[in-house]
């Protein structure tokens, strides 16, 4: 059995609302750790774990983004403590630790530890737009291109399709790489 669940999947296999809570209580086995997502082990939540939960969270066509996605892919980046995620634009709730963005252009899906994750390009940006230092925008592209999850050309395509908001810092670091 995974070690996350909703309540809506665990009323499905046969326990109650009340049964739920009780074993989401402090003297129970399980947490809740985000509103209607429970987490079915007493041990501490793992960042797979948190990541697994914003994805029940945020619904079925979301897809985590950032640095959670690129470090899954192999990208040396600093983790934040927020977790980025792409959801569609009906897409409504929110949470302290969840940096959620909803999208009318959902990303290309690469599967990893059974997480949805949004293709490199996509979460470099995502990642790269909300910085404000050049020099850790430059390092951000550096990383992604050095684990040779995507190129220059796929990068800069990446660019061209997307919203511009917060991109100009991107589109210094990609210049010398390749023509935006």
């Amino acid at each position: 059995m995974t070690t996350i669940a909703t309540t809506a999947e665990l009323r499905k296999s046969g326990l109650s609302p009340r049964q739920i809570h009780h074993r989401c209580t402090p003297a129970g086995t399980w947490q809740r750790l985000l509103p209607g997502v429970v987490l079915t082990t007493p041990s501490p939540p793992t960042r797979l774990d948190r990541l697994r939960a914003v994805l029940s969270f945020a619904g079925p066509g979301s897809a985590i983004t950032g640095a959670d996605a690129l470090v899954r892919m192999g990208a040396a980046v600093p983790l934040s403590r927020h977790i980025h995620v792409l959801a569609g634009e009906n897409t409504r709730r929110a949470h302290p630790w969840i940096l959620l963005e909803r999208t009318t252009r959902p990303p290309d899906v690469v599967e990893r530890h059974g997480l949805r994750l949004a293709g490199p390009a996509r979460a470099t940006l995502d990642l790269a737009r909300r910085e404000l230092n050049p020099r850790a925008v430059a390092e951000i592209v550096d990383a992604v291109l050095e684990a040779g999850l995507c190129t220059p050309a796929e990068l800069s395509a990446e660019l061209r399709a997307g919203c511009r908001r917060g991109t100009a810092l991107v589109r210094q670091a990609l210049l010398h790489l390749h023509p935006v």
